[in-house]
């Protein structure tokens, strides 16, 4: 009720953005869960109003300022709300600068898991696209299926109803058929924003190094540096040698493992920092033992880095 009041004063222009959106980033280390997503939907919402005729320099510099120091916060919820906020913000086009990004660059480091998984997805362009994706699949599961409808239609009754449900599904079965058909689409314009991309590498691979992470954000962080290498033509010599001994054909997503390789190998990196690579490569992948698929995967890769 405080926060409605609140929002309603804010409303009347009785309230700074900064003065209230500052307190609630701060109510988001509260344990309401539903109060915690209401004030998160007022803080998107009210930001997009301040930006909506032009951009509000002065404000969006100082609440990116605060959410900075919020990313840091020891509570892991508020921290984890602070970073889904940002990127949505960016994913709104509200605040796709560099500021941004680069706050969101941090939170790669944070000592909360959730925190740092949200900023790795952020920086590959998947978190948007996994969320649509899943939505889009949970709304397939629940239509009916086309067989099912158009024998239903035969045998039962006909009426209006039934020839509009009949059409509906079709146009559901024909988009849904459109969708698998096209390429995922990401968007890596935040990796080109990164003020220091050799610096970020660098403390990304130093992270991956020390931290004993789970296998899976391993691989995001893998996926991450290897786009930065190849995107900004950047020097990690120790990145080569820390894939090679994944590049087994029994290990687990060996193929993304190969992928990052050609992602991070450009033309500016040594041929003897390659050279072991490719010989690690050929040996466990094309070799007689293999069957046809493995030796197939080998050569592709090997073309990959080489081209």
């Amino acid at each position: 009720t405080f926060c409605k009041a609140l929002i309603h004063l804010r409303n009347c222009g009785l309230l700074e953005p900064t003065v209230l959106l500052s307190l609630f980033f701060e109510l988001l280390r509260c344990q309401d869960k539903a109060l915690r997503q209401y004030l998160q939907t007022h803080i998107i919402t009210d930001i997009k109003k301040i930006n909506s005729k032009q951009r509000n320099s002065k404000v969006n510099s100082s609440l990116q300022n605060f959410m900075f120091t919020m990313l840091k916060d020891t509570n892991a919820r508020a921290a984890k709300m602070s970073a889904d906020i940002m990127i949505e913000l960016y994913n709104k086009n509200i605040w796709n600068d560099a500021k941004t990004v680069n706050v969101l660059a941090t939170g790669c480091f944070s000592k909360v898991t959730k925190v740092m998984v949200a900023c790795l997805k952020f920086f590959l362009g998947t978190d948007p696209d996994d969320e649509k994706n899943s939505d889009d699949s949970d709304s397939e599961d629940e239509t009916p299926n086309v067989k099912e409808v158009i024998m239903a239609n035969k045998v039962n009754k006909k009426s209006k109803k039934r020839e509009k449900q009949l059409k509906k599904v079709k146009q559901l079965f024909v988009k849904s058929k459109k969708k698998k058909s096209q390429a995922p689409q990401f968007n890596f314009s935040a990796l080109h924003l990164v003020h220091d991309p050799q610096g970020f590498a660098e403390k990304l691979f130093k992270q991956l190094e020390k931290n004993n992470d789970r296998f899976e954000i391993k691989l995001m962080t893998l996926d991450v540096i290897s786009r930065l290498i190849g995107l900004h033509s950047l020097f990690l010599l120790n990145f080569y040698p820390y894939l090679q001994r994944f590049l087994q054909p029994h290990q687990r997503e060996v193929t993304k493992l190969l992928q990052f390789v050609a992602q991070a190998s450009h033309e500016l990196v040594p041929p003897d920092v390659l050279e072991p690579l490719l010989k690690t490569l050929v040996n466990n992948f094309v070799t007689e033992r293999n069957s046809g698929d493995v030796m197939a995967i080998g050569l592709n890769a090997c073309r990959e880095i080489c081209i």
